[in-house]
């Protein structure tokens, strides 16, 4: 966690001395700085996902739920990714685009579990 913060206060002292004089030298190292910190995130979301895997040896769901729900955390994690990149750069508009279409998407790939869940309880009430 330390070179991530190391990482970051580095980019950001770099970008506030290009700001003055080259600005769009500026927004290239933000837009570097954010793509290494997101490669170094890699390797934790790698244990995270295998945390999952072992997790859902333990109870008995389809095998595609697993699938979704990492595509749902990769989603998620992208559309952040994406929005606070037009925030940085200034394009507020774009940003609330991408996190809402990151939210639909989300929804949409979440809607196989919400039907399950709801025949599950459905079943149970009969």
């Amino acid at each position: 966690m330390i070179k991530v913060v190391l990482v970051g206060l580095a980019a950001v002292f770099i970008i506030l001395l290009l700001k003055v004089g080259k600005p769009e030298f500026a927004m290239a190292v933000s837009l570097g700085a954010c793509i290494l910190l997101l490669f170094y995130a890699g390797g934790s979301l790698a244990k995270v996902v295998g945390e999952l895997k072992k997790l859902y040896g333990y109870i008995e769901l389809p095998d595609g739920y697993l699938k979704i729900l990492l595509k749902i955390l990769g989603i998620s994690y992208l559309a952040e990714f994406g929005s606070a990149l037009c925030k940085d750069a200034g394009q507020s508009a774009i940003s609330g685009q991408i996190e809402l279409v990151g939210k639909l998407v989300i929804l949409a790939l979440s809607m196989p579990v919400v039907t399950s869940l709801f025949e599950t309880i459905s079943k149970m009430t009969l």
